[in-house]
C-alpha cells in the first residue's frame, strides 16, 4: 500500500502547475509540512490557500488537517538523513534517497520479463535525449560488448527516421526522465505501429511514455528529492540499467562475449 507522499509522486503529472509547488514540498520536506499552517505552506511554496485547498481535495482528504494527519501517519519512502555537513555528506545522502527510493519502486518482475525481450529481439534500440543520451549511449555500449545487435539513438531525428524502418522482433528502450518528451514520444509511437516493441525507463509511471510502452521501469525522480544544488538526474537510471546488465550477464554466452571484447581492449592499450 502506497503511503500519502508515494501517492503525492504517483498523482504528481495530474496536479496543475500551481499544486505541483505544493506537491514537490510535500515530497521534499514530510515532516516539516506536517508542522505547517495552511497559510504557512501557501507562503513557502508561492501558492494561494485556495491551491492548496484543491490539492489537498485530490488527495482524498478532508482538509488540511485531515491531510496533516494523514501525513505523520504515512510510513514515508522520504526517510530523514543528515541534510548538513560536507559536500561529501550531502552528495552520498542525495545518492542515499534515490537508492533507497528506486529500489521500492523497482518489480523484479519486470525486470526479468525486460531481459527475456532483450535477449529475444532482433535488434534492440536504445532511444534518449541530452542527459539521458549520455545514458543510452553507455547502455548500448555494454550490450555490444555482450554480443547483443544494439543502437543507441540520442538525434531526434535519427529516432524518428529509424522508427520507419522497424519491423516485429525489434525491441526499443526508450529512456526519459519526464516521459514527457514529444519528440521521443512520437519516434517510440512510429516504431510501435512497425510493430516494435517498447520499454520504457522514466521517473513518472503517470506520463505518456509509460502509458504508451508495453513496460516501464518507474525509478526515483530526483527532483523529488531535494536537488537544487546536486544536478545528476540520471544516477536512478543507471541504477535500474546496471541491474539488468548483471541479469543480463547471468546468461553464459553474454558473459562470455563480454570478457572476450574486455580482454580485446585491455591487450590493446598494453601493447
Amino acid at each position: 500500500m502506497k503511503s500519502l507522499v508515494q501517492l503525492v509522486e504517483y498523482q504528481y503529472t495530474t496536479f496543475s502547475r500551481q499544486e505541483r509547488k505544493v506537491a514537490l514540498k510535500v515530497i521534499q520536506e514530510p515532516r516539516n509540512v506536517q508542522k505547517m499552517s495552511i497559510t504557512r505552506l501557501a507562503q513557502a511554496t508561492g501558492v494561494s490557500n485556495a491551491t492548496i485547498t484543491r490539492f489537498v481535495k485530490k488527495m482524498n482528504c478532508t482538509n488540511f488537517y485531515d491531510f496533516k494527519l494523514q501525513l505523520a501517519q504515512a510510513d514515508s519512502v522520504n526517510v530523514d538523513l543528515p541534510t548538513k555537513g560536507t559536500i561529501p555528506d550531502d552528495v552520498y545522502n542525495f545518492y542515499q534517497k534515490v537508492l533507497k527510493a528506486t529500489q521500492q519502486l523497482l518489480d523484479p518482475a519486470i525486470l526479468k520479463q525486460i531481459v527475456s525481450l532483450i535477449a529475444q529481439s532482433d535488434r534492440l534500440y536504445l532511444f534518449g535525449l541530452g542527459s539521458s543520451g549520455y545514458t543510452a549511449n553507455e547502455m548500448t555500449q555494454r550490450l555490444i560488448r555482450m554480443g547483443i545487435t544494439a543502437f543507441g539513438m540520442t538525434d531526434s531525428h535519427m529516432m524518428y527516421i529509424t522508427s520507419g524502418i522497424m519491423k516485429k522482433g525489434d525491441l526499443v528502450l526508450v529512456l526519459s526522465n519526464s516521459g514527457n518528451t514529444r519528440e521521443v514520444n512520437e519516434a517510440a509511437k512510429v516504431a510501435q505501429k512497425n510493430n516494435a516493441k517498447l520499454v520504457a525507463l522514466t521517473g513518472f509511471s503517470k506520463s505518456p511514455l509509460a502509458e504508451l510502452c508495453d513496460l516501464s521501469i518507474i525509478v526515483k525522480n530526483s527532483n523529488f528529492v531535494d536537488n537544487s544544488r546536486f544536478v545528476n538526474s540520471q544516477f536512478a537510471m543507471t541504477y535500474a540499467l546496471d541491474i539488468i546488465t548483471t541479469m543480463l550477464l547471468e546468461n553464459d554466452n553474454y558473459r562470455v562475449k563480454m570478457d572476450q571484447t574486455i580482454e580485446m581492449i585491455m591487450n590493446n592499450k598494453l601493447k
